[in-house]
């Protein structure tokens, strides 16, 4: 079985050529500015929805709004009529009417405009939608990715295999091809690092995240848990930003509104249940999807950093060996090739 898949990696690679593997390339730096964008448009699409969820019913603009709707309530209840109006009063219209304003998002793309009341049911919804779309791009992105560094990692014993074989397979993924593809595919992701360092390059002659002394087993650990994090994050963004919008949402059924001071909707109205189902049915899915695809991006990292590991120490063993052919020509011992030649 073993040599059936050995068989089947060699003659992919007999398939490969200079120009495929750049086409590769060029198909995975797509998608990893296509993953970018959709993460962003996520990112942000959570961030309005919590805005606006703020500016009705966290604010300070909302509670004054609650009072001030409450106090010219009972001045109407008690005088009857509103007195002559007044600058402050100008004011005070101008500022509930901006209060009023903030609670709508206007979506120029879309030519729409959404109300803070359909956050947790519009929001979710499209937040669902794009979650789709970026549980495809991550999948996509790590098996682009995956396939590619697979295609081209040389193993010492492939590589020895080939030189004994007399064939050239080793030098058509040589260790500068592989460079190139490495940091190519490092340098364009999002949360992919280079090392757990924190250390920073500040200086041409100074310690690099790779060497530095700073780089000590402790702060590595603690640097790659803090990456983890903020990636897990920023994919998880939105489900954590909708759950709190939805639950601001319910809070409100409970509180008094300023439109009608002095009532509160509870779960009798209609709307509580329906919307409740509906966001569920939403949020769930959105859950899984934003969790799969944080584990496709973890899955691409780790890939890349056994292709990191075992490039550098491919390029450990090749400077090493120069440095003994180099020591055995000054000395004048004979250097005998991979098949006992001089």
């Amino acid at each position: 079985m073993a040599m059936l898949q050995d068989r089947a990696r060699i003659e992919d690679w007999a398939a490969e050529t200079p120009e495929s593997v750049s086409a590769r390339l060029e198909g995975a730096k797509a998608i990893q500015t296509q993953t970018r964008l959709t993460l962003g448009t996520m990112t942000v699409i959570a961030m309005m929805m919590l805005i606006v969820s703020y500016n009705a019913y966290l604010s300070f603009d909302s509670e004054w709004a609650f009072a001030e709707a409450g106090h010219r309530r009972e001045a109407t209840t008690t005088n009857g009529t509103h007195e002559d109006t007044k600058v402050p009063d100008i004011l005070l219209d101008a500022a509930l009417k901006d209060w009023v304003a903030s609670q709508s998002v206007t979506i120029a793309l879309l030519g729409i405009r959404v109300s803070v009341d359909d956050a947790p049911v519009l929001g979710t919804a499209a937040l669902l939608v794009v979650s789709f779309w970026l549980v495809l791009l991550a999948r996509r992105e790590n098996h682009t990715i995956g396939f590619l560094l697979r295609d081209t990692d040389t193993q010492p014993s492939d590589r020895h295999r080939a030189e004994s074989e007399g064939t050239q397979q080793s030098s058509r993924y040589g260790s500068g091809q592989r460079w190139l593809i490495y940091h190519t595919i490092i340098s364009n992701s999002l949360f992919v690092t280079f090392d757990g360092s924190t250390t920073r390059i500040q200086s041409l002659d100074g310690p690099t995240p790779l060497t530095g002394r700073s780089a000590t087993r402790w702060n590595a650990r603690l640097s790659t848990a803090a990456f983890q994090l903020v990636r897990i994050f920023f994919f998880l963004f939105p489900v954590f930003a909708s759950a709190i919008v939805f639950g601001l949402d319910r809070w409100s059924y409970f509180r008094p509104d300023p439109f009608a001071p002095g009532q509160a909707m509870g779960t009798g109205s209609p709307f509580f249940w329906e919307s409740m189902i509906v966001f569920f049915v939403c949020w769930i899915p959105l859950a899984v999807c934003c969790g799969r695809s944080s584990q496709y991006s973890m899955a691409t990292e780790s890939v890349l950093h056994e292709y990191g590991r075992r490039l550098r120490g491919d390029l450990w063993r090749q400077q090493q060996e120069s440095t003994v052919e180099a020591a055995r020509h000054l000395s004048g011992e004979p250097i005998y090739n991979s098949v006992g030649t001089t």
